[in-house]
């Protein structure tokens, strides 16, 4: 059984290079969480979200005092989904490393943020 995602790719107008760099830096501060996360859940073993998040969001919290409570909560369940798979690879013989490299990073947003706005406005 497969589960289907829905993605949206929003187009936008030609960003101020201040605020692209603010951009960047929020995906560095993102990156830095979910690699956090991931390498601490293949290390204990957890493969729940929600025990991930019990044990590790208010550490997130007080590292990234200035970023939204959701980026923490969407961080958290980024990291179990990617922590899930490798460990699963792992079992199997598949993994073809110890730990798992975070690469790429699409910022998850959580319904929550953009259920306010209509689809075109929701970064």
């Amino acid at each position: 059984m497969s589960e289907v995602t829905r993605t949206v790719v929003v187009g936008s107008v030609q960003l101020p290079r201040w605020l692209f760099r603010v951009f960047v830096e929020l995906e560095g501060m993102y990156r830095d969480m979910v690699g956090r996360l991931v390498a601490y859940a293949v290390g204990n073993g957890v493969t729940s979200f929600v025990k991930l998040k019990a044990l590790k969001y208010l550490e997130l919290r007080s590292l990234y005092p200035q970023l939204p409570s959701h980026y923490a909560y969407t961080a958290c369940q980024d990291a179990s989904v990617r922590s899930k798979s490798f460990l699963k690879l792992r079992r199997r013989g598949l993994a073809r490393k110890d730990h798992p490299e975070v690469r790429e990073v699409s910022i998850w947003l959580d319904d929550h943020l953009c259920a306010p706005f209509p689809a075109s406005r929701c970064l």
